[in-house]
Formats: structure tokens, sequence, C-alpha cells
């Protein structure tokens, strides 16, 4: 494990007052030692991928059997589910891309089940991280590699570089709420990553005008965050009539969905500027980039890891425009093992991996499991839920399950099941910090219940949202 790639995803992910603090620092190393040696030598492998389909075949081969290997040498879960599936004395140093569909698809619930005997290493050397999705699902915590970010970013940077985009670009951010506790911080720089930080809600069109100054002071040419986000800011230019001085050169979109209407609203306010989209995981199992020219159609990343559609008896999609769930193994964090994972993802076959294409499954309408929902504040302003509900494993702390009900614009019904010996505590706690996620611009309530109804196919939305979304 890379000390220096610990420390760079240690400074990412951590406090705004510490990266405050040491922003100004960082700013000073050059952009080489800010990214590493790791991340550099991951960009050359993912080029070559793009360029070679037989080096990236060799290459996801190789990492398939590695990472069995060490599930199996390190995992007390994964060496008895491999030895069921495989056989005792099966060399996993000679398996092939079919033998693994001979092992179970595995579900949130059984990695949750198996706990800490899913862990390849030991568990110091790694983060602990949650998920929630969009459905009221108990939350998921899993592990993750400490020095996975500079890996990850080799992706991530391989995609935005398609629009001209680099390490030594500034970027806004549309993403999160405020930047502050208070909800008074609109907007703050961030000399480490040449971000310039914009907060999103409410975003009012005063707040769009006086972000448009700063942009136009600093000469920022893309745009990063949530389309959601993105759009609301076009809206609001529309209605100022006014764009940045600089012409937007690109967009690296994340975390929603980029619906077509919201492409549209951007090229009417700022021409035709190129979209960055691509497909991830909080698990780090699987990554994949929009086909250039082809909005909503998805390539897998071979290197990253192998993407399975199977369908609902868990055998393999391959008829062309069939639809299926997603199904990953993961090879960019390892030390918590995520293989044939059920991502609770659907998509539409496009085209099967094969030799010709690098091993990469292409797909289209991709349905993630974390539907873009909203809620409403009292003036009309629209709460993303991706950023409503925190990441942290601590939020659900008390909660077994719940839903937001909404019926009237600035009110919200939050409808929980607690677990069993939890606290009331534990509830109001969570009210307070959707309080202040939200300045205080939602009103919540609280109702304990024993069940939380399903729709359509058993998925339980994370709002039953009864308003017009259209009139927002």
């Amino acid at each position: 494990m890379n000390f220096l790639d610990v420390a760079r995803g240690a400074y990412v992910r951590s406090p705004p007052a510490v990266r405050r603090l040491l922003a100004p620092v960082l700013a000073l190393a050059p952009t080489r030692v800010k990214f590493g040696a790791t991340y550099r030598s991951w960009r050359s492998r993912i080029a070559m991928a793009a360029e070679d389909p037989v080096y990236a075949g060799q290459f996801h081969l190789a990492a398939l059997r590695a990472l069995l290997q060490k599930a199996h040498a390190g995992s007390p879960f994964y060496r008895e589910s491999i030895d069921q599936a495989l056989g005792p004395g099966f060399d996993l140093s000679r398996l092939g891309l079919a033998d693994l569909r001979r092992l179970p698809v595995l579900s949130k619930d059984i990695l949750r089940t198996a706990g800490t005997a899913a862990l390849a290493v030991p568990i110091a050397q790694l983060d602990e991280a949650a998920g929630n999705g969009s459905s009221t699902d108990k939350p998921f915590r899993f592990y993750l590699d400490k020095d996975r970010s500079a890996r990850e970013m080799a992706f991530v940077y391989h995609v935005w570089s398609r629009i001209g985009y680099d390490e030594n670009t500034a970027r806004v951010c549309f993403r999160g709420f405020s930047l502050d506790a208070t909800g008074k911080r609109l907007h703050e720089w961030d000399p480490a990553l040449s971000e310039l930080r914009l907060s999103v809600f409410p975003m009012t069109v005063d707040d769009a005008d006086a972000y448009l100054d700063l942009i136009d002071a600093r000469g920022i040419t893309y745009f990063y965050g949530y389309p959601s986000a993105i759009e609301l800011f076009c809206r609001h230019m529309r209605v100022l009539d006014r764009v940045p001085k600089r012409p937007v050169k690109g967009m690296m979109m994340i975390s929603e969905t980029v619906h077509p209407h919201q492409r549209e609203i951007i090229r009417s306010v700022l021409g035709s500027v190129p979209l960055s989209c691509f497909y991830g995981l909080s698990e780090k199992v699987l990554f994949a980039e929009e086909t250039p020219g082809a909005p909503g159609s998805y390539a897998f990343n071979p290197l990253y890891g192998l993407a399975e559609l199977v369908d609902a008896a868990g055998e393999p999609v391959t008829e062309t425009g069939k639809e299926g769930r997603l199904v990953g193994t993961g090879f960019l964090s390892t030390g918590m093992p995520f293989i044939r994972y059920d991502t609770g993802d659907s998509a539409r076959l496009v085209e099967l991996p094969n030799e010709a294409n690098g091993q990469r499954l292409r797909v289209e309408a991709v349905m993630p499991r974390r539907n873009v929902d909203y809620l409403v504040t009292a003036d009309g302003g629209r709460v993303v839920t991706t950023h409503l509900v925190p990441d942290g494993p601590g939020f659900f702390d008390g909660i077994e399950e719940l839903q937001f009900y909404q019926d009237q614009p600035g009110e919200a019904l939050i409808r929980y099941i607690p677990t069993a010996g939890a606290a009331p505590a534990c509830a109001a706690r969570l009210v307070e910090t959707l309080v202040n996620r939200t300045n205080g611009r939602i009103r919540f309530c609280l109702k304990a219940v024993d069940r939380i109804a399903a729709g359509r196919g058993g998925k339980r939305a994370l709002i039953n949202q009864q308003l017009d979304m259209s009139r927002y």
C-alpha cells in the first residue's frame, strides 16, 4: 500500500475545515506530485487498453484470476463459496472467463450477513463506507482499499480527457447543498484541486448571477457536478440573459442520469457543449463511459471490472435489446472482494463483451438503483435526494428502513422502521441532520411504522412524491 496514495484519498474525503487548512500548501505541489506515479501508470494502462483490445483482454483475465486467488486466500466466506462452485483444489491461475459464471450472484443481504468474513485483508487496511441506493433497503456497509483514489481518478480523468479536460485545468463544481453548517457560505476556491465550489441549494437567480461573476473572474471553462444542478443553473442563465464570458468547453456530469431534456436545456443556453458522462458505483465494482455520439449508451472498462447482464433467473442476457440486471466483479478495490455482485441496476444489451472489443460489455438505458427524485421546498426549490441522505454509515444508526412522503411543498414526512432496541434519539438525530443539510427550508416530521409500502416489482421508493413535479 502506497502511503502517498492513501494521503491523496484522505485529503479528498477529509472534512471541509481540514481541506481549507491544507489546500494552500498542497496547491504549491507540482501536478505530477499531487497525482503521483500510481495515477500516471494507470493512465498509461487505460490508454493502451483503449487502443489495443488484445492487451485489454489479457489484463482483464489476469485481473480476474488475481482477484479470485486473493479472495480464496484471505476470505473465509469467499474460500467456501469458490470451493463449492469450482471444487476444492481448482487451479485459479488457470481460471477462464466462463468459469466465473459457476459462482453464485451475491446480493447485499448475502454480503451483509457474511460481514468481515468477506474481507481478504486486515480491516485496518480498509475504509468503511456505506450505500443506501434509491430504496429504503437496510443500509449496506462495506469496505474499500485506503489507497484506491489514485487508481480511480485515473479512470475518471481518462474519460474527462476526451472533452479536453486535464489535471491542470480549473473547473466549477455544482454539487452539495452548502459549504458550511450555517448555509451562509455560497462559494469557495480549492487551490489544491483548482476547483470553484458553489452551493447549489437553493441557488436562486441572484445566486446564479453572482456565480457567473466568480466563473468569469477565474476564466473557468469546464463545469462539473450534478446534471440537475447544472440544468437549474442554465435555466437561471436563460432568465438572466447571460452566459460566461469565456465559452464553456465541456461538462463532466456525475451521480445522476443525464436526461434528454437536460441535454436540450444546456444546448439551448450554451450551445453544443460536449458532455462527459460515466457510470460508477460506491462499491467501486464497475465503471463505464458514455459512448461518444451515442447518448445513453455505455461501455464498461475491462480494466476496472467484469460486467455481466443477467436475467431474472441469473442467466446471461445474450439477445440485443433485452433488459437485464447488471452484475459486477470489481478489480479496483480488492480488500473486500465484490465477485458477481448484484448492483441492483438494470440496462439493455447493446453488445456482449468479446475479444474484438476488448471484453467491453456495452449497454443502454441504464436504470440506476438510485433514481433521481426530489423534495420541494416551500419556495418551490428542488432538493436532490442523491445529496439529501449522507453517504456516511452513521446516518442510519438506529434506523432499519425509511421513506420520505411529501404532498406539500416545504414539508416532508419521514416514515421509518426503527432498529430493535434503538433509542428515540436516533430518529431525532436523523431529523436534525436533514434540517441542517437543507438549511431549514424543509420541515421534517417523523412517523414510526411497522413496514413501508412497496411499489411495482417490490421496489420501495426513497421518496413517495405526491406533488406534481412538472410545476417545480
